[in-house]
């Protein structure tokens, strides 16, 4: 073989390698949309239930009579030391409805590096003020900062309704006390 043809050839591959997708290989995939979670809906299913999500959703049947299934979604999650230990916690937000309904229902758990739930996010149904409605999570603004949780939301205004959803802007902090999530700010 000549030399030509051995360095046309390692030139190809040198090419080739230069135009691979860069995602293979050593790049871990989000586990979080694809992950098993307990969930309570928000509190309609006091004791949980375990849902596996497949691509972010997952639809459970319901073992209550009230419900006949209920649709699970992942919508955001977000990294960072919430307890202090150094390590990195993942906070994830999940969506959930009922059905059949048209009610929109959202959890927060909060992991340690290794997986394991520390606790969930009071409801945000303890944050709705003098509306009927509780407050609604803007996934995009879910993030960690200085060891607090900080959530965008978007909170139902007086002339608000279900059906036109909350309008009115605002954030929530949390902070870790060592046993749980507690409302600061």
């Amino acid at each position: 073989m000549s030399l030509s043809r051995v360095l046309g050839g390692l030139a190809a591959c040198v090419l080739l390698a230069g135009c691979a997708d860069k995602t293979h290989g050593n790049a871990e995939p989000d586990p979080w949309p694809d992950a098993s979670y307990t969930i309570t809906c928000d509190g309609v299913v006091p004791t949980g239930f375990p849902v596996t999500l497949h691509k972010g959703t997952a639809t459970v049947p319901s073992s209550s009579p009230d419900y006949q299934s209920f649709d699970v979604k992942f919508e955001a999650y977000a990294t960072g030391d919430l307890t202090g230990d150094g390590e990195p916690d993942t906070v994830v937000l999940l969506q959930c409805h009922p059905q059949p309904s048209n009610g929109l229902l959202e959890e927060v758990q909060v992991f340690n590096a290794k997986g394991q739930l520390i606790a969930g996010l009071p409801s945000p149904r303890t944050l709705r003020g003098e509306t009927i409605l509780a407050p609604v999570y803007d996934p995009k603004g879910l993030k960690i900062q200085d060891g607090d949780i900080i959530a965008a939301m978007k909170a139902y205004a007086p002339d608000d309704s279900h059906a036109s959803g909350p309008s009115l802007p605002i954030t929530v902090r949390w902070h870790w006390d060592g046993h749980s999530f507690v409302r600061v700010g």
